[in-house]
């Protein structure tokens, strides 16, 4: 039986990364057919080099889903309120342009609970695991700066040591696809969850040690032509948080989050749907805490369903529920395009001169419907120094050095050259 197991598990693990890009090119069509862009949206400030200016733009559908079947056709230019047209060849989809730096937080629940089998018959934690690696090695082929920190979490119990979220145990970043992370990732296939969950404390201690102003990794200096490094929390989980006094537990993570600056917190939770596990136990509606605690819905069944929604949406990130491990690892993907996938656009700055200011607005036309939308007008300076002088100025400081010493070397030596034989002749 055990083999049959590890052989089923195998055949999943092979076919994730299928899986994971049908899934995705569904999702992406569906998109394309179903949802117009919503919001569209400067990301940081545009970079100047010499004459050229770069700009990295991200548009959203509902439920903050990053639009990325756009074309260069689908954007428009409005460059000091003027229209202004750019090469094709200067535009790059998310799928091309290299990514700003990340640094990702992975929350991987390691409760009891994820040793029931999903939907598809492997366990959640071999599941989650092979979506985890999936999405691992996606990350690493964007290329760029990415951080990966797998933190597993879990409320020690009898017979249970747990897994601590602390500082110490969130700080252990590899560079995406980093042979460490799958060491780990094998590490934690071959361990028994046990834990409890609690699921609001990993998350805070996560938040604070992201949020830390004191580490420079997290930052950029100010005035830094450098893209500000995107900052990201996954939490996977198939549980709840079972502690005593959960509401106060749930308004202090939420008001953390909402000082959360520059933060994204995007949720993924693995079962049976409220909706599901109502069916399931013919409770006549969805499933609720209150049914746990009266016995009608098994406790390592529930998924906190809502809360996973409300902790995403207070930081403007996706929430995700699925029962299946091919939909989980295409979720993670979906997490991942919504953190890193940004397009980049380049033009010529017209009139360019050193130090002058200028600002830029993007538009997205994302159908012949629906209307255009614009982003917010962002300000930007091109370089003052460390930047070369334009063709036409150079030719001009070239013409009059060549004048000066024309005028102030060349001729007066000539003339009294001249001089000089006159006065020989005559005397």
């Amino acid at each position: 039986m055990k083999t049959n197991s590890t052989a089923l598990f195998t055949t999943i693990a092979s076919l994730i990364p299928k899986l994971s890009l049908s899934f995705l090119l569904v999702a992406s069509f569906q998109s394309s057919g179903l949802g117009q862009v919503k919001k569209v949206e400067i990301i940081g400030t545009p970079v100047t080099q010499n004459d050229r200016v770069t700009v990295r733009v991200k548009a959203t559908q509902d439920g903050d889903r990053p639009a990325l079947e756009l074309m260069e056709d689908d954007f428009r230019l409005t460059v000091d309120d003027k229209p202004l047209e750019f090469d094709p060849n200067d535009w790059k989809s998310p799928e091309e342009s290299t990514p700003p730096p990340a640094w990702i937080v992975v929350l991987l629940d390691m409760s009891g609970s994820m040793n029931a089998p999903d939907s598809s018959g492997v366990s959640r934690l071999q599941g989650a695991i092979a979506a985890v690696r999936e999405f691992n090695n996606q990350a690493a082929k964007r290329g760029g700066n990415t951080q990966v920190a797998i933190v597993p979490f879990g409320e020690p119990g009898e017979n249970c040591e747990g897994y601590p979220v602390n500082p110490a145990t969130i700080d252990k970043f590899f560079p995406a696809g980093d042979f460490k992370l799958d060491n780990y990732l094998d590490y934690l296939l071959n361990s028994s969850p046990c834990a409890s969950t609690n699921l609001y404390e990993p998350l805070s201690q996560t938040i604070e040690f992201l949020t830390n102003a004191e580490d420079s990794r997290f930052a950029t200096l100010e005035n830094s032509d450098q893209p500000k490094p995107r900052l990201a929390v996954i939490l996977l989980s198939d549980g709840y948080h079972n502690r005593p006094n959960e509401q106060e537990d749930f308004e202090r993570l939420v008001k953390q989050l909402g000082n959360a600056n520059d933060l994204t917190v995007h949720t993924l939770g693995y079962g049976l749907t409220a909706n599901q596990l109502g069916q399931k136990y013919q409770l006549g509606k969805s499933a609720t805490r209150a049914d746990v605690v009266s016995g009608k819905v098994p406790e390592d069944e529930f998924v906190d369903e809502a809360r996973l929604a409300d902790i995403a949406k207070a930081t403007g990130g996706i929430s995700e529920f699925s029962g299946r491990a091919d939909d989980i690892a295409a979720s993670l993907n979906l997490f991942l395009n919504s953190l890193l996938g940004e397009y980049e656009i380049s033009y010529e700055q017209p009139d360019a001169e050193r130090g002058s200011k200028h600002n830029v607005v993007i538009e997205v036309q994302s159908s012949e419907e629906s209307e255009p939308i614009k982003s917010e007008s962002v300000d930007y300076t091109m370089q003052a120094f460390g930047r070369s002088v334009p063709l036409r100025i150079r030719l001009l400081i070239l013409f009059m050095t060549l004048f000066i010493l024309g005028v102030g070397g060349i001729l007066p030596f000539y003339y009294w050259g001249e001089y000089l034989k006159k006065e020989a002749t005559e005397s």
